[in-house]
């Protein structure tokens, strides 16, 4: 009996040192585990070299599969160095949204699959052995080389100097990439450094963290034209990103274009890919946010002149 009073004094004693000692805390609710869902986008392009932007952001090249794209409305543009196709599209979980670029429609449209027939077994007759017939032998025909124009030729090779596309440009490792034809270009020599921290908003925004953030990219190179005159090119290109969203964006470009050393600087603050052209004795350049082309002034002339188009060059 004793044992029992003493057990029922020692609880009532806790009890009153929790009841005057302190408050008791409530247990937190744990927090609400979100769950990210993604699917996958893929836009077909009859030009080449078109890029796929999603929500106005550089995703990846037409033709290839672009993954983890978080699922609901976007809009998605297929663009090229001189046309652009828009269209706001649902991305579905764990599923593909498959596109196409009709730039004679001037939109994007979703991609439809022509189903193949399927094929019907046609019951096997026996066969009835007839005389082989003499061989005869295989005439082979000779195809015809379609040989173009001495002035085509020429412009083929020397219209479009040099191509530059800035891959991932939103990005902290832009890639940086160039096409150019080894008969008339020698020489190329290329660097890449960056500088500071980088981190990425709620919204998915490239900001400077710890500075300065910058991304630079120099390439040098010589041109020899048809009549063997040659010219030297240096270039210089750097992005800025800022530490903030400001009026003018969240970063700039800087460009330095040198010709056999007389050198002219540009600045492109534009968030949109707005190309912006000069030029530079006998070159044209034209200088957006993703491409950079050095093409022969007057090359374009002639072309132009003749009623064809500068960008099949």
């Amino acid at each position: 009996m004793k044992k029992r009073v003493s057990i029922a004094m020692v609880v009532l004693g806790l009890m009153t040192a929790l009841v005057f000692g302190g408050r008791v805390q409530a247990v937190e609710p744990e927090p609400e585990l979100v769950i990210v869902k993604y699917g996958k986008v893929t836009v077909k392009s009859p030009v080449p070299d078109a890029k796929v932007y999603i929500d106005d952001l550089y995703k990846g090249a037409a033709d290839t599969l672009i993954e983890s794209v978080m699922v609901g409305d976007h809009t998605i543009s297929c663009r090229t160095e001189s046309q652009t196709v828009t269209g706001t599209f649902t991305v579905k979980k764990d599923e593909t949204l498959k596109l196409e670029a009709r730039y004679d429609l001037g939109r994007l449209v979703a991609h439809v699959e022509h189903e193949k027939p399927e094929k019907v077994e046609v019951e096997k007759k026996p066969k009835i052995e007839t005389p082989k017939p003499e061989k005869k032998k295989p005439v082979v025909e000779v195809k015809k080389e379609v040989r173009k124009s001495p002035e085509e030729e020429r412009r083929i090779l020397h219209l479009s100097i040099l191509k530059i596309y800035y891959d991932d440009i939103d990005s902290q490792d832009v890639k940086i990439t160039h096409k150019s034809n080894p008969k008339i270009i020698s020489k190329f020599t290329e660097k890449k450094v960056q500088s500071g921290t980088y981190y990425r908003t709620k919204k998915d925004i490239l900001l400077c963290d710890a500075g300065p953030c910058d991304q630079q990219w120099s390439a040098s190179f010589s041109y020899t034209d048809d009549t063997g005159n040659v010219d030297t090119f240096s270039l210089t290109w750097k992005q800025i990103v800022f530490n903030g969203i400001t009026p003018a964006g969240t970063s700039k470009r800087e460009l330095l274009f040198c010709l056999n050393g007389a050198c002219k600087s540009m600045e492109n603050t534009s968030a949109s890919d707005t190309s912006q052209a000069w030029e530079v004795g006998r070159y044209h350049i034209t200088w957006s946010k993703t491409s950079l082309v050095i093409r022969r002034s007057d090359l374009m002339k002639e072309v132009v002149a003749a009623g064809g188009a500068v960008e099949a060059y």
